[in-house]
């Protein structure tokens, strides 16, 4: 695997460092709706961050955009990589209608997209110095704005993640330092000034002793990367680990790569602590699954086990329940669970009234004797309003489809660029997985939506397959609410105060 210093993220950092969040909203204009004592409006601004691709010297990295429209308002969206302060200067300036960016070296851009309702794609720096890709969308292209980042060519793996904003706090769950895995933290820092970060690794014997994931400091628009093994004690390695990403000072966005050497590399999606988790996203056709469940506070957690097949929830058998000890990770080898159904695994408390905090993750193989690939699935929310992953082509995708507690329906719609989007709706019964290939609205690479129509909610995931010899290769990424809106206070004004 590749070493790699700590690397460049924006040489315009200064310039764009104001606009850097999960979402920013400005006053409504047309585009908002007052619901009780909050105004819904429309996203204006969104940044995402995407971690230098592990790529080495024969890989190739893909950037997909995605802007699903559907809300009205002008705006620009950009995505831009080390140096390229056109991109900035673009982005400052907001065209009319928006524009989506790609910048690579210099101030040459990639690839542009004038309008919201479209998908669009550029290529990484290649080699092992490719750095982090700082994206952003304004106004009309701001709702729903989502990067993919697709690495291929390095063995017969594929890895994927959906672009992150950034933020102070990161989970991961299904880490790896035993001999012959190669796994790397990134952290990609946007603003200005500095970021400080501490890192915690929980073990099966509680945390891991370390002495130099403390006080880890990130450079004002650079990433550091960190090779995860050098961060841990002697006689610490392991097999299953949690890490706990807290940022002291600044915000980052964390990534976390896993390379389990021959048996497939990929991203493992960053979740967070909660009482009941959903694992949403298991192939009907994996070979193996390993459960990694970690309980970072002070009380153990006793958890019943479900899993939602095609014919409702069920409880596996052999994995009715399982216990974590405070402080402690858990690892349950769940093997050929979905047996030949796609599914999605469920957590919760034993007893509803300890509802003790949880962290967890599986680790997905698909294939056999003549290779696998490895994926990573965590915990995850709902599609909320609606979820989208973009870098899908031809029929390489798959959706897996959850509904947790009531029957739904939803809409699953395509849309690429310079072609007709496309939708159909998709029942989903009670407690079942559904698996739905798409249609792809034509050549080229796409984005896919899942927007709720009735019923209960629906966790989702997409699946890309990409066969490379005789290994099925793959990535898998969980599709959560897109932040297309917001709620913010809704004011009245009060000209009393003036006479006060």
């Amino acid at each position: 695997m590749i070493s790699r210093t700590t690397q460049s993220l924006l040489a315009a950092v200064g310039v764009l460092a104001l606009a850097v969040g999960i979402a920013e909203v400005h006053p409504p204009t047309g585009q908002a709706a007052v619901t009780g004592a909050t105004v819904l409006t429309a996203v204006q601004h969104s940044t995402l961050i995407c971690p230098p691709p592990l790529q080495g010297g024969s890989g190739s990295t893909g950037y997909s955009l995605a802007v699903p429209g559907g809300l009205a308002g002008a705006g620009s969206a950009a995505a831009s990589g080390s140096g390229s302060s056109a991109s900035a200067s673009s982005t400052a300036s907001g065209a009319s209608l928006g524009s989506l960016t790609a910048g690579g070296n210099g101030s040459k851009a990639l690839v542009k997209q004038t309008a919201a309702g479209g998908s669009t794609t550029a290529k990484a720096v290649g080699g092992d110095k490719a750095p982090a890709l700082l994206a952003e969308s304004d106004g009309s292209t701001a709702p729903g704005f989502t990067v993919q980042q697709i690495t291929s060519g390095i063995g017969t793996t594929l890895s994927g993640t959906g672009c992150t904003a950034p933020g102070t706090e990161f989970w991961f769950s299904g880490a790896d330092t035993d001999k012959g895995s190669t796994d790397y933290l990134e952290l990609s820092n946007a603003e200005a000034t500095a970021a400080d970060v501490d890192i915690q690794i929980l073990g099966p014997n509680g945390e891991v002793d370390n002495t130099t994931a403390a006080n880890i400091n990130v450079p004002a628009g650079g990433t550091a990367s960190l090779l995860l093994s050098t961060l841990i004690g002697p006689g610490n390695e392991n097999s299953s680990l949690a890490v706990h990403v807290l940022v002291r000072s600044g915000r980052v966005a964390a990534a976390l790569h896993a390379d389990s050497g021959s048996k497939g590399a990929d991203w493992i999606p960053a979740t967070t602590a909660a009482g009941t988790q959903v694992v949403s996203g298991l192939p009907g056709d994996l070979s193996d699954a390993t459960l990694v469940v970690a309980a970072p506070g002070t009380d153990d957690a006793d958890l019943k086990v479900q899993l939602a097949s095609q014919t409702g929830w069920i409880t596996p058998a052999g994995h009715e329940t399982v216990h974590v000890k405070a402080g402690m990770v858990t690892t349950v080898d769940l093997g050929n669970i979905t047996r030949g159904q796609p599914a999605a695994l469920r957590l919760t408390p034993t007893d509803p009234k300890q509802a003790t905090p949880v962290v967890a993750g599986i680790q997905v193989v698909r294939g056999g004797k003549s290779g696998t690939d490895t994926g990573y699935l965590a915990g995850s929310g709902s599609i909320g309003q609606r979820a989208t992953a973009a870098g899908s082509t031809g029929s390489d995708t798959t959706l897996l489809l959850t509904a947790t507690d009531t029957a739904a329906v939803v809409k699953v719609g395509t849309v690429g660029s310079g072609s007709t989007p496309t939708s159909t709706s998709v029942s989903i019964p009670a407690g079942a997985t559904v698996a739905v290939t798409p249609k792809a609205p034509g050549n080229g690479t796409y984005a896919v939506t899942v927007e709720p129509v009735s019923g209960g909610s629906v966790y989702a995931a997409r699946m890309i397959t990409r066969k490379s010899g005789s290994v099925p290769a793959f990535t898998i990424q969980q599709m959560v609410d897109d932040r297309s809106t917001v709620q913010i206070p809704h004011a009245l004004q009060d000209n009393s105060i003036l006479t006060r």
